[in-house]
């Protein structure tokens, strides 16, 4: 996946970041297509998530980003509180926009709005709390990248990195890796 340059192939480090961070948890209920994604099930019923597939959609997720030309055509939007910090601090870091908190319904698709917008890739943190922007995405052909859990739905998300969303430092985690 990462092309065989070795800068971008997994180390030991990386691998204790995402233990630290507690990526690798998922919830105990799991979608079925998000099956996946998931290594195997501890006997208390948490899901592990393969953290070799969630180091390749970040890559793959990497890769889209970068494609974009202008920073200010890649949406960013978390509805959940414990996203809202990162979504603030990755588009001060790289110029992207932000919806951090309430999404407007049909600012994607209601051109006659004043808040209309136009972006190019959009990312959530969390597919369900975010159902309203995936949707409109949808509409209009626009790319999404999501953080999903292992309960996450997946309709409408063309890059799911498989994450574990609720936990606070995580979130922040992934900040740091993008």
């Amino acid at each position: 996946m990462s092309g065989g340059l070795d800068v971008l192939q997994m180390r030991e480090e990386d691998v204790l970041k995402f233990l630290a961070a507690g990526t690798h948890l998922g919830s105990t209920n799991l979608d079925f297509q998000m099956e996946q994604y998931v290594y195997k099930r501890k006997s208390d019923g948490v899901y592990i998530i393969n953290l070799k597939k969630t180091w390749e959609k970040l890559l793959l997720a990497a890769r889209a980003i970068v494609a974009i030309e202008n920073p200010a055509d890649v949406c960013v939007i978390s509805s959940r509180n414990t996203g809202q910090r990162a979504v603030l601090k990755f588009a001060s870091a790289t110029g992207a926009t932000t919806f951090a908190g309430r999404f407007t319904p049909g600012t994607f698709t209601n051109q006659i709005q004043a808040a209309f917008r136009e972006p190019r890739l959009l990312i959530v943190t969390d597919p369900r709390a975010d159902h309203q922007p995936l949707t409109e995405a949808s509409y209009v052909n626009i790319p999404t990248i999501a953080l999903c859990n292992t309960d996450s739905p997946l309709r409408y998300v063309d890059i799911a990195i498989p994450w574990e969303v609720p936990i606070y430092p995580a979130t922040h985690f992934q900040v740091v890796i993008c």
